[in-house]
C-alpha cells in the first residue's frame, strides 16, 4: 500500500483546523523534546492563533512538513508540523 500526498491548499489554515479540531498527535520525540525544553503542550495549543509558517517542506522524507513560528506569553518557540492528507491506494 503506498500513500498518494495531498498538500493542503492554504497549509496554515489546515495546522490551526487540526489544533483546534484535537486533531493532532504527539510522538515520543516531541514528548522528549518539550519536556527538555520545558514546554507545555497547552502553550503550543493557546498559541494557534499566532502560528506563522517560515519554512515549507513539501517533499520531506515521510509526509510534507512545514515549521511554523508563534508565540505565547512572551515566550517564543517552534513547532515542526507534518500534515497528512494522504489516501491510500
Amino acid at each position: 500500500m503506498t500513500l498518494n500526498r495531498i498538500l493542503p491548499v492554504d497549509p496554515l489554515e489546515f495546522i490551526r483546523r487540526c489544533i483546534r479540531q484535537g486533531k493532532i498527535r504527539w510522538t515520543y520525540h516531541v514528548n522528549m523534546r518539550m519536556k527538555g525544553r520545558f514546554i507545555p503542550r497547552q502553550m503550543i495549543l493557546e498559541a494557534v492563533a499566532n502560528y506563522e509558517i517560515i519554512d515549507e517542506y513539501p517533499k520531506d522524507k515521510y509526509l510534507p512538513s512545514y515549521l511554523v513560528y508563534s508565540m505565547f506569553q512572551n515566550h517564543v518557540f517552534h513547532v515542526l508540523f507534518v500534515c497528512c492528507r494522504c489516501r491510500r491506494r
